[in-house]
């Protein structure tokens, strides 16, 4: 008898539902954006799921915040930056970039096309509206130096960035700015803009990244590739289907303005692309990069030391990796 209600429990067992996914938490660099429409679009297509994966989309608070939260295995996945990711590990913060998202530093030089500034040589005499001492202003140094332009040379406005009003006032000739967004916006205005891309003379940061703790990719690496391989489905989707990446992310963020969203992602699509990912798929990421990246940082006073290099990245999880054609 008792055979027959063992055998009975085990039945029941294994035709009981399965247990829930393998939770994670993703902590995003900022509030979701359609940058982060490849998240979503996996999330919604249940590309997720599929790996056994239940995962939760969080709001961060800026790429050094969530790399430190990472490092400190508050969360065992996130979004950052190749700046941050490199600032982390100097510092002692164990985190590893799993999959580079923006093969390019999105970062221009934009301005009124009336204004005809369309190469570096242009700007010299002019105002540029910079957030003095932030990131993009290192940036804008760094390309300075790169085509031969002292900062003497220019005059540097301080200001934030967020907002073109400066520019659209007359208050500054040009100002500093992502490419998918803030000259979007003065475009969806009617007005004509020129970019002047940091990337395309020189300086060309690593920008948004994938990363994990590096103690959970040592016992878990099974799940971070499933999530790994998700997301970048998820990514190599939205890419191919552009218009259905806004409807997704416009559906989960009704408030937001949707010819805002596909201009955004229109600009956004060619930084996620690179000979890289021509070669070896999306999320490639490679040693010269990352030197270039930490190189320019060292030069800039941004970090204090070096790290070598094998310390910022790995590319174990790309190998199944949906690619570009």
């Amino acid at each position: 008898m008792l055979r027959y209600v063992l055998l009975a429990l085990m039945l029941f067992a294994c035709s009981s539902p399965q247990p829930p996914g393998q939770k994670i938490q993703l902590l995003l660099d900022w509030k979701t954006q359609m940058e982060h429409a490849g998240f979503l679009v996996a999330q919604e297509k249940g590309l997720y799921t599929a790996r056994g994966l239940a995962v939760e989309i969080l709001a961060g608070k800026g790429a050094p915040t969530t790399a430190r939260l990472v490092g400190n295995g508050t969360y065992v996945h996130g979004v950052s930056s190749g700046s941050a990711t490199v600032m982390a590990r100097t510092k002692g913060i164990p985190v590893v970039s799993v999959a580079m998202i923006n093969q390019h530093s999105p970062v221009v030089v934009y301005s009124l096309k009336e204004r005809d500034l369309t190469k570096p040589r242009d700007l010299v005499g002019k105002r540029i509206g910079v957030n003095i001492g932030g990131t993009k202003h290192r940036e804008f140094q760094a390309f300075l130096r790169r085509v031969g332009i002292t900062e003497q040379s220019i005059q540097l406005m301080g200001m934030t960035e967020s907002n073109p009003g400066p520019l659209l006032a007359g208050q500054v000739d040009a100002m500093l700015g992502y490419t998918e967004d803030q000259p979007v916006t003065v475009e969806l205005r009617g007005m004509a803009v020129n970019r002047i891309s940091l990337a395309s003379h020189g300086i060309d940061l690593y920008s948004t990244n994938i990363i994990a703790n590096e103690t959970y990719i040592k016992k878990h690496p099974e799940v971070v590739r499933a999530f790994v391989q998700a997301s970048l489905e998820g990514w190599a989707h939205a890419i191919d289907n552009p218009a259905e990446a806004v409807r997704i992310y416009t559906r989960a963020f009704p408030e937001s303005d949707v010819t805002f969203n596909h201009a955004n992602f229109t600009q956004l699509i060619p930084i996620l692309h690179s000979k890289d990912v021509e070669i070896s798929g999306l999320g490639s990421q490679t040693t010269s990069r990352w030197l270039h990246t930490q190189d320019i940082l060292f030069d800039l006073n941004l970090i204090e030391k070096k790290v070598p290099i094998a310390d910022l990245y790995t590319n174990q999880f790309l190998d199944t990796a949906g690619s570009l054609d």
